[in-house]
């Protein structure tokens, strides 16, 4: 009766094993594509943010509810607490994910600065991307 129920364990595990695993090989997720809403310029993958800042909001259309994993803002990184890893306010900017929509709001350059620069890593579980940003002096 033991050597049943020790097969039978070993029976179960064996078929979660194979049940679990999903169509994709690890690694073989389909990167994520934003809509740039507010139509921003982009330069080899940076968005430009006027320097008089603003708000504009980025859908991701093949992924339905990605969040913040981490925002690096002029070089100083931000790791995204779980519990609140749909939103992030900083010093110049705010971030904030409803479903599929990312919203970030900037506030307009000071006179000291000629730029700063804005790195914003997400993902959706197994999938990750990061969208970058740059705000410069004569970008309107």
């Amino acid at each position: 009766m033991k050597n049943l129920s020790k097969l039978f364990i070993l029976l179960v595990i064996a078929l979660l094993g194979v049940t679990s695993c999903g169509d994709e090989p690890d690694g073989k997720w389909e990167k994520m594509k934003w809509y740039n809403v507010n139509n921003l310029m982009n330069h080899q993958g940076i968005y430009l943010i006027p320097e008089e800042g603003g708000t504009f909001v980025f859908q991701c259309r093949n992924y339905s509810n990605p969040w913040l994993v981490s925002v690096t803002a002029d070089g100083v990184g931000y790791p995204i607490d779980n519990s609140h890893n749909k939103e992030f306010i900083g010093d110049w900017c705010t971030l904030k994910f409803e479903g599929d929509k990312l919203t970030i709001t900037t506030q307009p350059l000071p006179d000291s600065f000629e730029s700063r620069n804005l790195d914003v890593q997400v993902t959706a579980g197994d999938i990750f991307g990061t969208l970058s940003f740059s705000q410069k002096r004569g970008i309107h």
